[in-house]
């Protein structure tokens, strides 16, 4: 175990804070809490500032630092925290597993985490994330990790894209497999974990998403575009004919290309 008290870069129980963040009082609610992990932030000297990162589209990202007298701006960002608020109903979007999804954790990770939370401690594990600190209602909290966004012109220099392939094919070298069913799991060398939890109200199941691909590997495109199709609202005459024209369409759209051979097998 590391000095910060994280093995393996996850902690030895996964804190879950009973917290909302709230977006129409951000700093109040943000404030909150990140006290509740580092209450020893209010009372000691320094203020308490946030930042917040724009780039994301779905979710509320912002920087917590400890203004520190003295300190340096790299030791500031040695002690920095993420707060990761999700967008609201962005869960019909992008796949988080629901917010009751949960994962078992063997021996003293024994406490639940939400699907979102078991990915990134999944990838804690291997090294390829910052530590994670706590879950609350809405979101996440983890380490911050200094560096700089790659911008497109960045990715056209060698060493960048080599590095950003390179890093890429670690993740696919490294991550276990997770196999889909009425009970997914997770598998490694060492174990099969599984995932618990009921689906969401809010998201098609995924029986129903499935069913337009009968036998291919999922998530793929079609059952990603069934799911927005089947998340339509379908509430007067009008949104119902919409959600059935489009229906319509992704059938003889995956009719039409969906056991068409890939690129460089045209044969």
């Amino acid at each position: 175990m590391s000095a910060n008290g994280y093995r393996n870069g996850v902690t030895e129980d996964l804190r879950y804070v009973p917290l909302t963040y709230n977006h129409a009082e951000s700093q109040t609610s943000a404030l909150r809490l990140i006290l509740t992990i580092f209450p020893d932030w209010e009372h000691a000297e320094g203020p308490v500032e946030f930042i917040r990162f724009t780039d994301g589209i779905t979710n509320t990202l912002l920087k917590a630092v400890k203004r520190r007298p003295g300190y340096t701006d790299e030791q500031i960002d040695e002690e920095a925290v993420l707060l990761r608020a999700y967008g609201k109903g962005t869960e019909v979007l992008i796949d988080r597993d629901s917010e009751v999804e949960t994962l078992s954790l063997p021996g003293k990770l024994a406490d639940t985490v939400t699907g979102e939370a078991t990915s990134h401690s999944l990838l804690s594990q291997h090294n390829l994330a910052p530590p994670l600190l706590a879950r609350f209602h809405n979101g996440l909290m983890y380490r911050f990790i200094q560096g700089r966004v790659c911008g497109p012109e960045d990715l056209t220099k060698e060493p960048v894209w080599r590095g950003v392939a390179r890093r890429l094919g670690e993740w696919h070298a490294v991550l276990p497999v997770v196999s889909e069913g009425p009970t997914a799991t997770v598998q490694d060398a060492h174990s099969e974990i599984p995932l618990l939890g009921s689906p969401s109200k809010s998201v098609p199941s995924s029986e129903a998403i499935n069913a337009i691909t009968p036998g291919k590997p999922t998530p793929n495109i079609w059952t990603v575009m069934q799911k927005w199709i089947l998340a339509l609202p379908v509430d007067h005459a009008a949104e119902q004919q919409r959600q059935q024209r489009l229906q319509k369409e992704l059938e003889r759209t995956v009719k039409e290309l969906a056991d068409r051979p890939g690129l460089g097998n045209h044969a």
